[in-house]
């Protein structure tokens, strides 16, 4: 099976995120010939020596106008050779890269459009214009469409039958089994674009003030910070001097060691999002043995937070409710370090890329 996936945005980070993950295990595992096809949007791309080796990477030539004239080149000049064309999002490149491969795959030759869609995407289907007449067109010429979340594949199945799977998000993993060992500390940890509208980062350090009394609780946010949101962190911490000390922003953090390390020793893990497509943190947060607290603005935490049993969700926007929740957890008296083990081995059980991959594979073969 020739796999390509076409995805111009491609930088080193996306080797360990679905983009790359998909054709890496594809190939690694399945014998599939993957090959990475984007524009150089970065000096290196380290992870391709070591994380991903063996996945081929192939960078298109620039043509002074727009990259996605690039990627119709490339689709009409190889189509005859690709089994499958994998493309991404809702869009109006996807929509031309699909259009194209069917016209000059005369023969066989499957489209699989990865969706990583969020219910606002799901709205925007259905619109009653050019933009929503694209988007349908789009799913009319795959062969094979995912989506991310249990919520929106009930939704697209009863509109598109069959073609539609559930191939959730997964998270990178090194070694042959979960962690079992965590030493938690009283830490509720996030990660993300700090400040940005759809992260509500303004309702977490609301939440947590409202949840830090009469207790020696920390709060870390990880990531960069945007500047027009310095001004209400300043505002804030003015009007709650007491936590200055235990609201920590550490910056952004590339270093996966370093990064895992806040993961591991949080007790909770918080991503308190207006919206999300998927929110792949929550699974690097819940293979670590994090308890999870969201939103239902984030359609993947009803797949994984297992029934309540490993997490909690709250509306989006609910300082009181997100606050209520953080005291119940502060209060609670379990066992942290073997319910963190628990969390940890059901991510790695039904999250990992392997099993989500192997999925993936039996529905191409076929």
């Amino acid at each position: 099976m020739n796999f390509v996936t076409l995805f111009l945005r491609m930088k080193n980070v996306h080797l360990l995120k679905d983009v790359g993950m998909i054709p890496y295990i594809l190939h690694r595992d399945y014998g599939v010939e993957s090959t990475m096809v984007s524009m150089k949007n970065e000096e290196n791309y380290p992870y391709l020596n070591k994380e991903v080796g063996g996945l081929k990477m192939r960078f298109l030539p620039g043509n002074g106008f727009s990259p996605v004239l690039s990627g119709m080149r490339y689709v009409w000049d190889n189509a005859e050779k690709i089994d499958v064309l994998n493309v991404y999002h809702l869009n109006l490149s996807s929509f031309l890269f699909l259009l194209i491969y069917k016209f000059r795959k005369k023969r066989s030759g499957k489209g699989y459009l990865k969706l990583d869609m969020d219910l606002k995407g799901y709205k925007r289907l259905f619109m009653p214009n050019p933009v929503g007449f694209i988007k349908r067109r789009t799913m009319d010429l795959a062969d094979v469409i995912s989506v991310e979340t249990t919520v929106l594949s009930e939704k697209l199945i009863k509109k598109y039958g069959s073609k539609v799977i559930y191939i959730p998000n997964g998270f990178y993993a090194e070694g042959k089994e979960s962690e079992r060992d965590f030493n938690k500390e009283d830490i509720i940890l996030t990660v993300g674009n700090l400040g940005t509208y759809p992260k509500a980062t303004d309702v977490l350090l609301k939440a947590f003030a409202g949840a830090a009394g009469g207790n020696e609780w920390r709060l870390v946010l990880v990531g960069p910070v945007e500047k027009s949101f310095r001004s209400f962190i300043n505002d804030f911490l003015a009007k709650h001097e007491y936590l200055k000390d235990r609201i920590i922003f550490t910056g952004e953090i590339r270093d996966k060691e370093r990064l895992k390390e806040y993961y591991r020793r949080a007790k909770i893990f918080v991503l308190p999002s207006r919206s999300e497509s998927f929110g792949i943190v929550l699974l690097e947060a819940a293979s670590n043995g994090d308890f999870l607290v969201t939103t239902t603005g984030v359609p993947a935490g009803r797949d994984i937070y297992n029934d309540g049993k490993f997490g909690f969700i709250v509306p989006p926007d609910d300082i009181t409710m997100l606050s209520d929740a953080f005291v119940r957890l502060m209060n609670s008296k379990a066992d942290w370090g073997s319910r963190a083990a628990e969390i940890a081995d059901y991510a790695w059980h039904d999250f990992r890329w392997e099993p989500i991959v192997a999925k993936l594979y039996e529905v191409l073969k076929n």
